[in-house]
């Protein structure tokens, strides 16, 4: 493995994935004070979009996988057939959409409960920019193999800081200058996805620079290879819309259109966590399907079981912090316009099912490069399934517990997934030893419970009423829960990878000084 690229990357996706967790924590609390219990549509739209994406993602899962082990076993005319094929499948996927996207904005106001002060037009204004954003992505989405198929991801992280910046700078001119609306938000996401496109295409042509779109290449049989495999993926996600993905929606039509920002806005830090996760396991994955596609099973165990340790040491901090401090935080946040308690508990609900899962995420991939997810789609489906009827058996024999229910149900079928059955089954394709990843799980546990126990006091002793606290605290707490998890979850070899880390960090830093007294 190499590790100074591990670091690298790993440095530029963390600080790419910083600045997109900061704009989104300071845009909840603004739009939700201009304009009341209307965040929530913006979540809803990203859920429909996430349903479009269980289609879509039949073809773009494996792309990947297969262009980048096609070029690594010197294919180049098999890797351009799948690049162009993906390419040409998208743009006719992209149109196909737009007509269920299209219904589905004109009927908005007959589908959903539109609060108090929300202005119907701008709600579908709304979902007419993230629909829009969503198509843009798809047809450029084939750009992004280039960074991962080199082991370049920083240069992913360089389009996705350069969208971020686009980002905040549309919603600060929209917003500051003109009256508030809910659509400038899907307005500000397009012009990040056109820059990150634009930048994808670019590193695509320093990178791969005989990878061409030619209609030529385009072949049916690769999109049906692709798609044959892909459908099963599309099943994970189905299964995950169905776990979690539905609970806003199911909270506008079972309950209100307040009680579902509340759930919104409670996912907010957990959905934080997520995306963490899949960043940190995106930094491994590029080297687990290059040794995959060199036959070296070795380096490939040995990747993986790296990739658990980092992420438990990173992973365990937020889950920790989220448990101790959490109440604090949401007061401060939006205590003004929720229920913080209300919050806080549901946040907890929602991060339960990542005390076990943190440890595995990276398993996923496993899956895919070995061509082993049928199975774990169906079990996917099944929980997804049994958690809708669970939600809606509760929801009607006990009212009372509302939006608790809707986010426990959920909770609970992930963690009985990810304790019995991911485990065990990737144990089973890896033809390794059946506990092997229970280690990890235990280890994730008393990681969670270490750092937990240093962020304890300063939550019983400080009184957390302002943000200069919360982040004073931070600023102590954070290194110290570094520090345990140090010596606590990391081996050599990983110990040595968070020192390069912290050296890329320092050497960018030294050689920017430079740069400027020069």
């Amino acid at each position: 493995m190499n590790k100074k690229r591990v670091a690298i990357n790993m440095t530029a996706q963390l600080m790419a994935f910083g600045i997109s967790m900061l704009l989104s924590f300071l845009l909840v609390p603004a739009i939700e004070s201009m304009i009341p219990n209307a965040y929530g549509f913006t979540d809803v739209a990203n859920k429909f979009v996430s349903a479009a994406q269980i289609v879509v993602s039949a073809l773009n899962t494996m792309a990947s996988r297969f262009i980048t082990i096609r070029i690594h076993r010197d294919e180049k005319e098999e890797a351009g057939q799948y690049f162009s094929s993906v390419f040409f499948a998208n743009v006719i996927m992209a149109a196909v959409f737009m007509i269920p996207a299209l219904v589905v904005i004109v009927y908005l106001g007959r589908i959903f409960q539109i609060p108090e002060g929300a202005s119907l037009p701008d709600i579908q204004l709304l979902f007419l920019f993230i629909f829009l954003n969503f198509t843009i992505s798809i047809i450029t989405s084939v750009f992004s193999v280039a960074s991962y198929s080199r082991d370049r991801l920083e240069l992913s992280s360089i389009s996705t800081v350069l969208g971020e910046i686009v980002r905040l700078a549309v919603l600060a001119v929209c917003y500051l200058c003109f009256r508030p609306y809910l659509f400038y938000v899907g307005c500000a996401s397009v012009a990040s996805t056109v820059i990150q496109a634009a930048a994808n295409v670019l590193f695509t042509r320093r990178l791969l620079p005989d990878m061409k779109l030619r209609l030529r290449d385009f072949r049916w049989k690769k999109v049906w290879e692709l798609v044959s495999l892909g459908a099963w993926n599309s099943v994970t996600r189905l299964g995950q819309l169905l776990l979690d993905g539905l609970n806003t929606t199911i909270a506008n039509i079972m309950i209100s259109a307040a009680a579902m920002t509340t759930v919104s806005i409670s996912g907010q830090v957990p959905s934080v966590i997520t995306n963490l996760m899949g960043t940190i396991a995106g930094v491994f994955n590029p080297q687990m399907t290059i040794a995959y596609a060199k036959k070296d099973k070795k380096q490939l165990l040995d990747i993986i079981a790296s990739a658990d340790r980092i992420m438990i040491f990173i992973i365990s901090i937020p889950i920790a912090f989220l448990t101790v401090f959490g109440k604090s935080f949401f007061e401060l946040w939006v205590g003004g316009t929720q229920d913080s308690t209300e919050l806080y508990i549901l946040a907890l609900l929602n991060v339960g099912t990542y005390f076990v899962s943190a440890s595995i995420q990276v398993l996923y991939h496993v899956f895919l490069i070995l061509k082993r997810v049928k199975l774990n789609s169906m079990v996917i489906i099944l929980s997804g399934i049994l958690t809708i009827i669970s939600v809606f058996l509760i929801l009607d024999t006990a009212p009372e517990l509302g939006v608790y229910a809707i986010v426990g149900v959920s909770t609970i079928f992930n963690l009985l997934r990810n304790l019995f059955f991911t485990p065990l089954y990737a144990s089973y394709c890896l033809k390794v030893k059946w506990y092997t990843f229970y280690g990890d799980i235990l280890l994730g546990l008393v990681s969670i419970g270490a750092v937990c126990l240093v962020a304890l006091p300063f939550e019983l002793f400080v009184n957390i009423d302002s943000w200069i606290k919360l982040f004073g605290i931070g600023i102590v707490a954070g290194p110290l829960a570094l520090l345990v998890n140090f010596f606590i979850v990391l081996r050599k070899t990983e110990r040595s990878m968070v020192i390069n880390v912290i050296k890329t960090r320092v050497f960018h830093h030294q050689s920017g000084q430079e740069g400027d007294k020069s």
